[in-house]
């Protein structure tokens, strides 16, 4: 089992912004320090509490700050960028990097960020099935020629090359079964967010149609985690604003482009909202959860969501975080 993490950058306490991101960055690299496999950055736009802002910005940073982990992106909205210019941005990514780099890419679940490039949410699906043609075939075909309905592109070349032949692993991003059966067609990997068993048989049946095996695959899932000595309600206490905060996020943004609300498959611990999103407890009710609740799954990867914005990053952020690579690390690891 892979490992990586991830944290969203938010910094709803108005901290200066420099030295917000650099209390991030800090957590990030301690992480490498303690084992995690991969440094995820994810992207957010319009967020009056700078949701993770800039994806470029922030794994050159990494680039230069890390040495043995992968680093990546979790997730660029794709349809919103241009998936020629992003190819090339990734490939200059990936020889920073010195082939570290992982790029993920997803069809977003905020209207806002669609209505602030005059594209309608409804062009989700075909946005991403173009642009997911196009990022592939920028980073290797040499001149790259495509027509499509979004996509006029005539006798393209995106330089450099890709420092990783043929280019940095693909992941797809999805939460439903139809988006999961895109990445899978791809040829991608997924970083899903779904415990459905057909979410995820809809992507192996893609990769199949593809022309390629179950056994290849990667599949990951986020888990937000908080490892502790204390009374986990104690603990859900003192930062249910910042835990609240996360997940209202999501169910407002996916509430908005009709999606879903996401499901974790943790069982509430209380009747306080989003309480069932939030794992809390010590390493031995971590790993036991957990190990009951991947047993069907066919994962290869579990992604810690890192601290709620809001919790102090350096000291109780960075504990819970020790704490975890300590004691859970390893055994998730060995699965």
């Amino acid at each position: 089992m892979h490992v990586p993490f991830t944290m969203d950058f938010r910094n709803p306490l108005g901290t200066p912004w420099k030295q917000h991101w650099e209390d991030c960055l800090w957590l990030m690299t301690e992480a490498e320090a303690m084992g995690f496999d991969a440094l995820l950055i994810q992207e957010h736009f319009f967020s009056e509490d700078g949701y993770s802002p800039s994806v470029p910005v922030f794994l050159t940073a990494l680039a230069e700050r890390t040495s043995r982990a992968r680093i990546g992106s979790y997730t660029y909205i794709l349809p919103i960028h241009h998936a020629a210019q992003l190819a090339q941005e990734t490939a200059v990514l990936d020889h920073f990097s010195e082939g570290r780099l992982d790029v993920c890419v997803g069809a977003g679940h905020n209207p806002a960020e669609y209505l602030a490039w005059g594209y309608s949410p409804k062009t989700r699906p075909s946005r991403m099935e173009e642009g997911l043609s196009v990022l592939k075939g920028a980073w290797t075909e040499r001149p790259f020629n495509f027509d499509g309905r979004y996509y006029t592109l005539d006798n393209v070349g995106v330089y450099p090359e890709p420092f990783q032949k043929p280019h940095p692993p693909l992941w797809v991003a999805a939460t439903s079964p139809p988006a999961a059966a895109r990445a899978g067609r791809h040829g991608a990997f997924l970083h899903g967010a779904s415990i459905d068993p057909e979410f995820h048989e809809a992507y192996l049946l893609g990769r199949e149609e593809a022309g390629l095996s179950r056994e290849t695959a990667r599949i990951s899932n986020p888990w937000s985690f908080t490892v502790t000595q204390e009374d986990p309600e104690v603990v859900w206490q003192r930062n249910r604003e910042h835990y609240q905060r996360r997940w209202r996020y999501y169910s407002d943004v996916r509430s908005g482009m009709g999606d879903d609300e996401l499901n974790y498959g943790l069982e509430a611990e209380g009747n306080d909202l989003y309480r069932d999103a939030e794992l809390i407890g010590t390493a031995e009710h971590v790993i036991e959860t957990m190990r009951e609740l991947i047993a069907p799954m066919p994962l290869t990867d579990i992604v810690h969501s890192g601290p709620a914005a809001g919790i102090p990053i350096r000291t109780e952020g960075y504990e819970s975080l020790k704490a975890f690579a300590d004691t859970v690390l390893p055994e998730l690891k060995s699965w």
